[in-house]
């Protein structure tokens, strides 16, 4: 199967998925955050540390229209790292925010596990960007694209997702007070 796979899908299209992967896991948690938020704060909120209290307080009263200005912006920064990607064979900040993307999904998974609870986002995140996310990093150290050393020194670019979302909430608490 993995064959077929490899000879069914080009590169140009595995990067071009990126995107719309982002997008379909983020919808999930853009459709529900505010009925997750609605079910389960008095339950999840006890189990919150200390150090995340204040930021668990402020997203639980984001809304979907809130939600989607930090989740615009990170859409914005990937479809131009997967077209850089394909048009001029710049792969390091694809690597880096697919990185920061991969790494999301035990996040997910953690925050299930730690509050007992399906958290927001963890089935898109197991069905959806789990499995292209190793496709991905699987097919392009397959094809000699990277190897683990490009993993580590583009790493950084992931930051600019780190960086969207902050801007992304605190210009969303702006717009939609």
């Amino acid at each position: 199967m993995l064959e077929w796979i490899n000879n069914t899908i080009s590169l140009e299209t595995l990067i071009w998925l990126f995107p719309i992967t982002f997008m379909l896991h983020d919808f999930e948690e853009i459709i529900t955050v505010e009925s997750w938020f609605k079910k389960n704060y008095v339950k999840v909120s006890p189990r919150i540390p200390t150090s995340f209290k204040k930021i668990f307080e402020e997203l639980s009263h984001t809304t979907a229209a809130r939600f989607t200005i930090p989740v615009f912006f990170q859409f914005i920064i990937y479809v131009i790292a997967s077209l850089i990607a394909v048009e001029y064979e710049i792969y390091g900040p694809f690597i880096g925010v697919n990185l920061i993307i991969f790494l999301h999904v035990f996040m997910h998974i953690g925050q299930s596990i730690f509050l007992k609870v399906y958290a927001l986002g963890v089935g898109s995140a197991i069905f959806i960007t789990l499995p292209y996310s190793l496709y991905l990093f699987y097919r392009f150290m397959t094809e000699g694209i990277i190897d683990g050393y490009d993993l580590l020194i583009n790493a950084p670019y992931g930051l600019l997702t780190v960086g969207s979302l902050v801007i992304g909430h605190d210009l969303a608490k702006k717009i939609f007070k």
